[in-house]
This record gives structure tokens, C-alpha cells and sequence, in this order.
């Protein structure tokens, strides 16, 4: 009897912690990794046309390049770069996204290339667009609240909305509307 109560209370133990961390997927999760999956399929390149180009000016960007790269069902880790006029390729941002079950959003983390600023920020789904609220950091403890909206409107066509936050006014104020397309290798 004394055997039959070990096994029970084992059994019950590994139960108990299997449980505890066993990650049911729910529908928050589901759309994110919907969204990840769209992002990155027929090889994650993207590319928007820069809507205020100016062609007199030689560093203004023509496009901007977003590679994607699903490193498992709940990450992605990309980077954004521009095509100036002189079409020359230049790095801004690195990111790694990735959802916490437990927030039900998804966590980032995006570093400038030359490395003096950074933004920490949050992500979350609604039906059919991704929101992000982040923070930039910049030397000497400046800050800046951004937020942006990604939409797919087919499978090879995303529309990106970015704002900025203006302490003066309270106000969210549009900053750029892109619209990205999918660019297969």
C-alpha cells in the first residue's frame, strides 16, 4: 500500500509540473504567429518606395528593405535598411520580436546599426493588423514614444503607419505611411 501511495503522489507530482509549464496556444498566440508567418514566407524581403523622395538630395533614401527571418513559430529577428539615391545600402535598425505567452503580445528588442540609440516596445493583434507602441532611447537619456501599425492587404502588399508621440500637444502625429511590398528571392 505503502508503494501504491508513492507511485500516486509521483504521478500526481509529474502531473502537477507538467502542467504548470505546459504553454496551451490560445488565440492571442494564433494571430501572432499567423502574422510572423505571413511576414516571413517566400523568403521575409520587403520592400517600400519611399513616398518623400527627393531625388537632389543624395542621401535621401529611394526605398527602404525590411528582411524578416522566423527563427521559430514565436520569433522573428530582422533588419530595416534604406537604398539612398547613390544606391547605396544603408542599415538603421536590427530587431528581434518575439510573442510572451504569458503577456499574450509580443515583446521586442531594436538596436540602431551604429549602436547609439535603441527602442524597447510591445506588440499586439486585433483581427487584421499588428500594433506596436515602443520607447527610443537616445544618448545623454532622450526619449521618444512611437507607435506603428502593420496591416496586410494581400498576401505580397503590407501597409505600415508610423506616429510619434508630441508631449506639447498630447497628440499621436503621422509620420510616414509605407507600403511594403513582398520581393521573393
Amino acid at each position: 500500500m505503502k508503494n501504491l501511495k508513492s507511485i500516486v503522489l509521483l504521478v500526481f507530482f509529474n502531473l502537477s509540473c507538467g502542467f504548470g509549464y505546459t504553454q496551451t496556444m490560445d488565440t492571442i498566440q494564433k494571430k501572432h504567429q499567423l502574422f510572423f508567418y505571413k511576414l516571413t514566407q517566400n523568403s521575409g524581403l520587403w520592400v517600400a518606395q519611399n513616398p518623400d523622395y527627393n531625388s537632389n538630395n543624395k542621401e535621401d533614401f529611394k526605398k527602404f528593405i525590411l528582411k524578416v527571418h522566423l527563427k521559430d513559430s514565436l520569433q522573428i529577428d530582422a533588419e530595416i535598411s534604406g537604398i539612398t539615391t547613390l544606391e547605396t545600402t544603408v542599415k538603421f535598425w536590427t530587431f528581434s520580436e518575439f510573442y510572451a505567452p504569458d503577456k499574450k503580445k509580443n515583446l521586442f528588442y531594436q538596436r540602431s546599426a551604429n549602436g547609439l540609440y535603441y527602442a524597447t516596445g510591445e506588440a499586439t493583434m486585433t483581427n487584421d493588423e499588428r500594433l506596436c507602441e515602443m520607447t527610443f532611447y537616445y544618448e545623454g537619456g532622450a526619449y521618444l514614444m512611437h507607435k506603428d501599425s502593420h496591416r496586410f492587404i494581400d498576401q505580397n502588399t503590407m501597409e505600415s503607419l508610423s506616429y510619434d508621440y508630441d508631449t506639447t500637444s498630447k497628440e499621436w502625429i503621422l509620420k510616414s505611411t509605407l507600403l511594403w511590398k513582398r520581393n521573393p528571392k
